[in-house]
């Protein structure tokens, strides 16, 4: 069953545009990640799930039914879905109080709402605070009674604006538990977005790329804006001042019907990460082709069995190498290195 289904959907903000979206389907009773750089409209995204804010264009259909942007009738959709931010604000009364603010704001009775928020609260590991005051809880431990506060709502859907982003390791694996158990045993649709790979691996069922408001395909990070031109060896496209890279038409052996754009000025490619490679170079780095650049290594990141690599190009680009290819390479932060990009490693992006 369709969750979410959003149509022609535009955001403007500041006026900029932060939202470009033809079509995003979300189903029931799945977990999904949105994944981006900063200034991706992941949070622009996750407030019009939320029925927070409408977009100055498109359609929004919730369960089946369009959105109507009425105040009056948002009541019954916010009822529904509750968003936990980034930084959620606790109000200047005990932790329980807050938790049963929802409650109460709906007419629930005292006991009954205490009862409910007494439940939430054990849920995640925070009833020792019952009784402390809410606004000078830690940030992991403000997380966790946010949490708690959206549960007690009793929502189908919840949705978390990186919900460990400022989180000590062990309120990191205390939320993870929770978000996984949310809809494994409450059946309840999670959209989280988050900047940590491996968390969206850990706990999405799905995952949903964005680059300037734009969907992307996975490895989105990846995304260039450049300039198409035409030379002897076929397409190529400039990154930058001066990164010139050989632009693949073609995917699995076929030519895309119709062409993703016109290949002649500007527009923007993808980099697959684990079409990357690097090895050494000497201080001629000569015999140099196309696909060969210089660039610097500065940031190694375990993701599994994989190491995303951060290298400086003049623009920042993003290897996947498996941890044996690193040790064979034997590079190490601060190191300069030749990228080698594969036959196939950029295309067009559509």
């Amino acid at each position: 069953m369709n969750l979410y289904s959003l149509r022609g959907l535009r955001q403007i903000f500041e006026g900029r545009a932060v939202l470009d979206i033809e079509v995003l389907e979300l189903s029931s009773g799945v977990s999904y990640a949105l994944l981006g750089p900063n200034g991706s409209g992941k949070t622009s995204l996750l407030h019009i799930l939320a029925f927070l804010r409408p977009p100055v264009m498109g359609e929004v259909f919730f369960q089946g039914r369009k959105v109507d942007w009425r105040e009056k009738a948002l009541l019954g959709l916010r009822h529904k879905v509750v968003l936990v931010d980034q930084h959620p604000i606790m109000f200047t009364t005990t932790v329980l109080k807050n938790v049963e603010y929802g409650l109460r704001m709906r007419g629930v009775p005292f006991r009954e709402r205490r009862k409910i928020a007494e439940k939430c609260l054990d849920r995640v590991g925070m009833w020792a605070f019952a009784h402390r005051p809410a606004h000078l809880l830690s940030g992991g431990e403000t997380q966790r009674v946010a949490i708690a506060r959206a549960m007690a709502c009793g929502p189908e859907v919840m949705l978390f604006d990186e919900p460990t982003a400022s989180v000590d390791v062990e309120n990191e694996a205390v939320i993870d538990g929770i978000v996984q158990d949310l809809r494994k045993e409450k059946g309840i649709s999670i959209v989280f977005a988050t900047h940590k790979r491996l968390e969206a691996t850990r706990l999405a069922d799905e995952r949903i790329f964005l680059f300037d408001g734009r969907l992307t395909g996975p490895g989105g990070e990846n995304l260039f804006s450049c300039t198409f031109v035409q030379r002897d060896q076929g397409t190529v496209c400039v990154i930058g001042e001066n990164i010139a890279l050989p632009v693949s038409l073609a995917k699995s052996g076929v030519a895309p019907e119709p062409p993703p754009r016109s290949l002649s000025g500007p527009g923007r490619v993808f980099i697959k990460p684990d079409q990357i490679t690097l090895s050494s170079i000497d201080k001629r780095e000569d015999g140099m082709s196309l696909q060969d650049h210089v660039g610097e290594v500065v940031q190694m990141t375990a993701e599994g069995p994989n190491i995303k690599v951060l290298l400086d190009m003049g623009v920042t680009v993003r290897a996947v190498l498996s941890k044996e290819e690193i040790k064979r390479v034997r590079v190490m932060v601060g190191d300069r290195v030749r990228v080698v990009f594969g036959q196939g490693a950029v295309e067009p992006a559509v």
